[in-house]
C-alpha cells in the first residue's frame, strides 16, 4: 500500500517526463546515507545514533497525508507542511522519544523551515485528509526497519492511531507542537546548542544526500610530498621553471599537528604553508580557508582547484552563486546549499560565512557540524575591525572547545597585542605554535618617501611618473577622491597609450568583476596601467606595480598597499612608495582612531628615502598601536556580546531571521543592496532573470537609501535615483557627506 505514497514528484516542463520516488524509497536512501555518515563521524554515542536513526526514519512520514500527495502532483494547492505531521507521528510512535530526545524531534519539525513559534501558522484552518490504513501501514514499516536495525522501541498502542486520525491541523500544532516547543525553549541554555547541532545536522546531511542522490565527499588525503608534486605539475602547465623546486623552511615548519599563529610577508608561500599544516587532518575532516574579501576568496579557490581539482573544492560568499553560474552554467542552486554549509573537503570563503553560524543563520547547524575536528585557516587576521575581530575570537573559542577545531591564523603584520588576544582564544601558549618567515622578514623591496603635500598637490610629479613608469598605483581613502583623480589623470595616461582604471566599492557587481578581470589580465600580459583605487586594492588583487602614490592611512593599511609594489621582490627594480598627507575627511569619517594617522606618518618619516625591512614594519606596527587597547573599544565589546545577545533572543536553538539588523558580521555594514535607476528599463521591460539583476546590484548605506528617490520592481529589487557611469561608478550629489570606502566585499 505504501508503494502508492510518493516523496518526490518532478515533471520536466520541456519533455513532459515525470520522475517519481516513493516515500519508502526515499526513506531507505536517507537511512543508507546515515549509515555512511556514522562510519566517518567519531565521538558520538550509540544512544545518539539510535535517536538519529529514528529521526531519519520518521522525518518525511507526514507525506502520507492526502493533502501532501495531491499538492505534490499539482492536483490541489491545499498542502500541509509534512514536517508538522512527521514530528507528531514520531513522538506518538514512541513516547519515550519525546522525553529523551527532544532535540531530534525539533530537528524533524524544522528540517526545512526556520525553528520558531510561527513555524506552522499557515496550517491552522486547513482540513486534514489522512487515511487510517496508510498510517497503520507506515507504523508497521517503521517497526520493521527498527527491528532490522536492532533498535528497541515501545509497542504501539492501537488507540494512538485513532487519536492521531481525530486531530485537525490546528490540533496538531496547538496540542502537540506548541506545548512541546514552548515548554522546551524556556529551559534551553547556550550549552544545549551542542546537542541540537548534531541532531539537526545529521538529519539534514542524510536527507540532502538522499534527495540529491549524491554521495558524501570522498576521502581526501594528501601530504607535503604530494602537494609538492601538484605544485610541480602546476608550474609545468604554466610554463615556469621547476629547477630546484622545494618548499621553503617557513613552509615545512608548518607541518605540525597543533594550532598555529604565523607571521609571513607577501611572497612567503603562506597558502602552501597552511595547506601543509592542514594535511594533518584525517581523510573526512574538512579544511575551511577564510579570507577578508570575495575577490581574494575567488583567487584562492582558483588556485586550490589546481592542487585538489573541482570535486574537492568549493567557494562561498555573498555572490559566489553568481560567480559559479558564470564559470559553470550547469551549476545548480541546490548544490550551492551544500557548498555554503561546508560539505566540500575544502571550502574557500569570506570570514562572514564562518561567523554566521554564531548568529543561528542559514542551516547554521550543518555548517557548525562540518567544523567538527576541521582545519580552519584564517588569513590576513589584522585587517578586521574591532567588532569583527571580537566575533572571530568568540568563534575560535567556541569551535575549539566544543568541536575540536584547529586553526592556522596568519598575517603579514600581527601586533603583539593581537597575538595575545589570539593566544587566549586558542587556550593559551601551550595550545599553539608561533612561526615566522625569518628569511623574508630581514628583507626589503621598496624605497619609502613621505611628503607633506596632499596627492592633489603632488599631481605634477604623479603626471611625470605616468609618463616614465609602466605601472603606477594611486590609493586614496575616499571614493570621491578616487573619482576626482581619475577624471583629472585619465587623459594624461591615455594620450601615451596607457590604460587608466578607477577601482572602488561603488561599482555594480558586473562592472566590478570586469574591472578586476581587466586588471589581472593586464598584470599577466605585462601591459602599462594607471590604477586609481581606494582601500579595496589592499587585499583584493594579486598585482605588481612599479610605484605607489598613497594617501596616509594606518600603518598596517600602508603596509598592505605597499605590498602591491615590487611584489615579486626584484632587487634590480627601482620601486618607490610615496606617502602623502591625509585629508581631513580621512581623519573625520574613515580612520577615526585618535592619532593613528599622525603616528603612522611620524614613524614613516623616520625612514624617509630608505628601504624598510619586513621586520622593521612589524616594529612600526607595534609603535603605532602601543597605546591602543582594542578590547576597550565599544565596538569590540559589542562584538563580544553579539552572539549571546542574538542567540538568547531566539532561545539559543531558534533560527534568527536572515534580515535581522542585529546579526551583522561586520560593523558599519548597515547597508542596502540597490540597482542604479538607469538600468530599470533594461532589466524589467526585457524581463531579465533574477541572476542577471543581481549582477547590477551594489551596496549603499541605509542612510543614503532612506534619503534618495527609489523604485521597487515586482521581485523586490530596489532602484535608486543616483547617476551611474560604467568607468566611474555610482555618483553621489556634490557636497554630500563623506562616506567610508572600506569595501563592501563579503
Amino acid at each position: 500500500m505504501l508503494d502508492q505514497i510518493l516523496a518526490k514528484y518532478q515533471k520536466n516542463l520541456l519533455t513532459g517526463e515525470i520522475k517519481t520516488e516513493t516515500l519508502v524509497e526515499h526513506t531507505e536512501c536517507v537511512l543508507e546515507s546515515l549509515v555512511v555518515l556514522k562510519k566517518r563521524t567519531l565521538g558520538l554515542s550509540n544512544d545518539f545514533w539510535r535517536a538519529a536513526y529514528i529521526t531519519c526514519l520518521f522525518h518525511d512520514s507526514g507525506k502520507i497525508s492526502d493533502n501532501f500527495q495531491s499538492a505534490l502532483s499539482g492536483q490541489k494547492d491545499e498542502n500541509i507542511r509534512h514536517e508538522l505531521l512527521s514530528g507528531v507521528f514520531c513522538l506518538y510512535f514512541d513516547r519515550s522519544f519525546l522525553n529523551d530526545n527532544s532535540f531530534f524531534a525539533l530537528a524533524i519539525f524544522s528540517h526545512h523551515k526556520p525553528l520558531n513559534n510561527s513555524l506552522f501558522d499557515e496550517h491552522l484552518f486547513r482540513s486534514l485528509q489522512l487515511k487510517g490504513e496508510y498510517l497503520k501501514e507506515w507504523f508497521s514499516f517503521a517497526s520493521q526497519k527498527l527491528d532490522e536495525a536492532n533498535i528497541s522501541y515501545q509497542n504501539l498502542n492501537e488507540n494512538v492511531i485513532n487519536k492521531l486520525l481525530s486531530y485537525s491541523t490546528e490540533s496538531y500544532k496547538a496540542k502537540v507542537f506548541l506545548p512541546f516547543f514552548d515548554n522546551l525553549k524556556s529551559t534551553w541554555k547556550q550549552k544545549d546548542r551542542f546537542e541540537y547541532i548534531h541532531a539537526k545536522a545529521v538529519l539534514n546531511i542524510s536527507d540532502w544526500s538522499a534527495s540529491g542522490h549524491f554521495e558524501l565527499s570522498k576521502p581526501l588525503v594528501y601530504s607535503e610530498e604530494t602537494l609538492l608534486g601538484s605544485l610541480y605539475k602546476k608550474l609545468i602547465n604554466e610554463g615556469k621553471s621547476t629547477e630546484n623546486l622545494s618548499f621553503r623552511k617557513f613552509q615545512t615548519d608548518s607541518n605540525i599537528n597543533s594550532n598555529v599563529l604565523a607571521i609571513a610577508p607577501t611572497g612567503s608561500g603562506k597558502t602552501e604553508a597552511s595547506l601543509i599544516w592542514a594535511s594533518q587532518k584525517n581523510e573526512y575532516e574538512k579544511t575551511i580557508y577564510c579570507l577578508p574579501t570575495r575577490v581574494t576568496s575567488n583567487a584562492i579557490y582558483e588556485r586550490l582547484i589546481e592542487y585538489f581539482e573541482n570535486d574537492n573544492c568549493s567557494v562561498v560568499h555573498s555572490s559566489a552563486l553568481l560567480y559559479k553560474k558564470e564559470v559553470d552554467p550547469d551549476y545548480e542552486s541546490r548544490r550551492y546549499l551544500r557548498d555554503k554549509t561546508f560539505f566540500s573537503n575544502i571550502t574557500v570563503c569570506t570570514i562572514d560565512q564562518l561567523l554566521t553560524q554564531g548568529f543561528n543563520l542559514g542551516f547554521w547547524e550543518v555548517k557548525t557540524f562540518h567544523c567538527k575536528n576541521a582545519r580552519i585557516i584564517i588569513d590576513e587576521i589584522h585587517l578586521y575591525s574591532p567588532y569583527t575581530l571580537a566575533l572571530i575570537l568568540e568563534t575560535i573559542k567556541y569551535l575549539r572547545e566544543y568541536f575540536g577545531t584547529r586553526f592556522f591564523i596568519m598575517s603579514a603584520t600581527m601586533p603583539v597585542k593581537l597575538q595575545d588576544l589570539l593566544s587566549d582564544a586558542l587556550g593559551g601558549k601551550e595550545n599553539f605554535k608561533f612561526i615566522q618567515d625569518s628569511e623574508l622578514l630581514e628583507k626589503s623591496r621598496n624605497t619609502f618617501e613621505t611628503t607633506d603635500l596632499t596627492i592633489q598637490e603632488n599631481l605634477p610629479e604623479i603626471k611625470k611618473a605616468i609618463y616614465n613608469r609602466d605601472k603606477v598605483l594611486i590609493v586614496v581613502n575616499t571614493v570621491d577622491q578616487a573619482i576626482a583623480l581619475y577624471q583629472e589623470l585619465k587623459h594624461s595616461a591615455e594620450e601615451i597609450g596607457k590604460r587608466c582604471i578607477c577601482f572602488h566599492s561603488r561599482f555594480i557587481q558586473k562592472d566590478r568583476q570586469k574591472i578586476e578581470t581587466d586588471i589581472l589580465n593586464m598584470e599577466k600580459e605585462g601591459k602599462p596601467i594607471l590604477l586609481i583605487a581606494t582601500q579595496v586594492v589592499e587585499v583584493s588583487l594579486d598585482i605588481d606595480f612599479d610605484v605607489l602614490y598613497t594617501e596616509n592611512a594606518p600603518i598596517d593599511a600602508i603596509i598592505q598597499r605597499a605590498g602591491r609594489i615590487n611584489r615579486k621582490r626584484n632587487p634590480d627594480k627601482e620601486s618607490k612608495v610615496i606617502v602623502h598627507s591625509h585629508s581631513e575627511a580621512s581623519q573625520k569619517f574613515i580612520y577615526t582612531e585618535a592619532d593613528i594617522l599622525d603616528k603612522t606618518f611620524q614613524v614613516l618619516s623616520q625612514y624617509n628615502g630608505r628601504q624598510i625591512t619586513e621586520n622593521e614594519f612589524l616594529e612600526l606596527v607595534d609603535q603605532v598601536y602601543q597605546n591602543v587597547d582594542v578590547t576597550q573599544k565599544l565596538s569590540f565589546k559589542e562584538g563580544e556580546k553579539a552572539f549571546y545577545q542574538v542567540q538568547s533572543t531566539y532561545h539559543f536553538l531558534g533560527d534568527c531571521p536572515p534580515d535581522s539588523e542585529s546579526a551583522m558580521t561586520r560593523d558599519g555594514l548597515d547597508t542596502v543592496s540597490v540597482i542604479p535607476s538607469r538600468f530599470y528599463e533594461e532589466l524589467n521591460i526585457l524581463k531579465s532573470d533574477k541572476y542577471k539583476k543581481v549582477k547590477y546590484e551594489l551596496s549603499i548605506s541605509r542612510n543614503r537609501f532612506s534619503s534618495v528617490k527609489k523604485t521597487f520592481d515586482n521581485e523586490g529589487f530596489k532602484y535608486v535615483e543616483y547617476d551611474y557611469i560604467e568607468d566611474i561608478g555610482l555618483i553621489y550629489p556634490p557636497h554630500s557627506k563623506a562616506s567610508s570606502n572600506k569595501a563592501i566585499s563579503f
